[in-house]
């Protein structure tokens, strides 16, 4: 049985929790020179276009288009595990899920690895986890203390999509405790206190937040903002669903609300210059896309997701760059950002020097990989995704094929079109090889996906 608590007096609890752990060893001005904090914010299932910054101009962003506008836009950032727990996974250890074995949704990150946590602690730093964790095996698990995996302060749920009145456990508490509320603007609460006790040593603070995620309900003031606004769908959706969009784009505007508060706290206590500030998400939403919902597609909705990265003393203000970010290179990237030893046994690429413009692109193409665990939607899959193409198969043979350059909105499938079988083949022998390099060679099982309906 859970406690119940209203915001003020959860953040009360917390907050005691967050002194305690604060209480650390603190460093020198000289030693945290080099050692900026982190804060990394990431929503559940939202796709790369809902920002106005990506040129969407009927969703309400203007937080984050601000933090655009101070940082970096990268417009292919890529989800290489298009689902929730893979993609964890990827965050939190560099590694792809075949290696750790996190690979479809409910599976335990072995404790064998060594986590984003782990380094962060061992380079000198506070650190703090609070959300949705979906690393504890079955999404109704309990999280055990030792889940915790270096998260110094850790206020998180297994996995619920109840985005209102959310539980939460604290730390080592025995039994979770029950908010009231919006549960982004509880998680903000939270972000907002543990910058307010950790201003003066470094800190890496991940908010994983669980909007836009289905179910698509978004608070009534959020909701407001596009009541009566005509909302039109992306031209590769079939059968729009007006209802549904409305939610997506007012939860996006409430989690926007969120950015723009951690934001200005960060520049209120004057630690936006030496803080590395990033949005992203785990993975997208089809929303109807291609006749599809939800994500573990290889189609751009669910692949295809945000990323802004603002460090004032490293990344020049208002960037665009089309760079090729995969999931599985945020953790190397990260840590090597901090000027931490990357573990040698990450898989992700460190694109520092790239993201810093001071080097030129470090990938070509993001590995694209999914399997089914007879619960979710789609099939076992395998697909590559570079800045013009993205091709995937399954288990049946070939399945798409689009030049994205010519076709963004992906209209036309290629895959059986007999001028492109030698831009098929390279593709698919490029796949082939990364598959190999990487040691991914597990069957691909699963039923043959629904096929795509586009408007006539």
């Amino acid at each position: 049985m859970s406690v119940c608590l209203n915001r003020r007096e959860f953040l009360t609890l917390a907050s005691a929790g967050i002194a305690t752990t604060a209480a650390g060893n603190r460093l020198s001005a000289d030693e945290t020179n080099d050692r900026p904090n982190v804060v990394f914010l990431f929503a559940d299932q939202m796709r790369a276009e809902a920002m106005g910054c990506m040129g969407n101009e009927q969703v309400v962003t203007p937080h984050l288009d601000r933090l655009a506008s101070e940082g970096l836009l990268v417009t292919n950032c890529i989800s290489a595990s298009p689902v929730c727990t893979p993609y964890r996974g990827q965050l939190m250890t560099g590694r792809y899920g075949h290696a750790t074995g996190v690979v479809h949704n409910d599976i335990q990150l072995p404790r064998s690895e060594t986590t984003i946590a782990d380094v962060m602690v061992d380079r000198g730093y506070q650190t703090g986890y609070i959300g949705k964790w979906h690393l504890a095996g079955h999404r109704k698990n309990p999280v055990a203390a030792a889940d915790r995996r270096n998260w110094q302060f850790w206020a998180v749920r297994n996995c619920s999509h109840a985005h209102f009145n959310p539980q939460y456990w604290l730390n080592d508490a025995a039994k979770p405790v029950e908010v009231d509320g919006w549960e982004p603007e509880v998680q903000t609460d939270l972000a907002v206190e543990f910058i307010r006790q950790r201003q003066a040593e470094p800190f890496f603070l991940m908010v994983s937040y669980g909007p836009p995620h289905n179910p698509y309900k978004a608070p009534q003031r959020h909701q407001a903002i596009y009541t009566g606004k005509t909302l039109d769908p992306r031209p590769n959706d079939p059968k729009p669903n007006h209802a549904q969009m409305l939610n997506y784009y007012a939860m996006i505007t409430s989690l926007d609300e969120c950015v723009g508060r951690i934001s200005d706290e960060l520049k209120s206590r004057g630690l936006a210059d030496n803080t590395i500030f990033v949005f992203t998400s785990d993975h997208g939403d089809m929303l109807g896309s291609q006749g599809h919902r939800l994500k573990q597609r290889p189609w751009e909705e669910s692949i295809n997701v945000p990323f802004i990265i603002r460090y004032p003393k490293r990344i020049a203000a208002g960037g665009r760059r089309d760079t090729i970010l995969s999931s599985v290179d945020l953790m190397p990237t990260l840590t090597h950002m901090c000027g931490a030893d990357v573990p040698s046994a990450v898989q992700g690429l460190d694109q520092t020097a790239v993201l810093f413009g001071e080097a030129d692109e470090t990938r070509d193409a993001a590995f694209l990989f999914n399997t089914h665990n007879g619960g979710g939607p789609g099939c076992d899959w395998r697909g590559i995704r570079t800045k013009s193409w993205v091709y995937a198969y399954h288990r049946f043979g070939d399945w798409i094929l689009y030049d994205l350059k010519n076709d963004p909105h992906q209209l036309n499938n290629l895959i059986d079109r007999p001028e492109y079988t030698m831009r098929r083949d390279e593709l698919r022998s490029q796949l082939e090889a990364m598959r190999t390099d990487l040691g991914e060679a597990l069957p691909l099982n699963g039923v043959r996906p629904a096929p795509i309906r586009l408007p006539v």
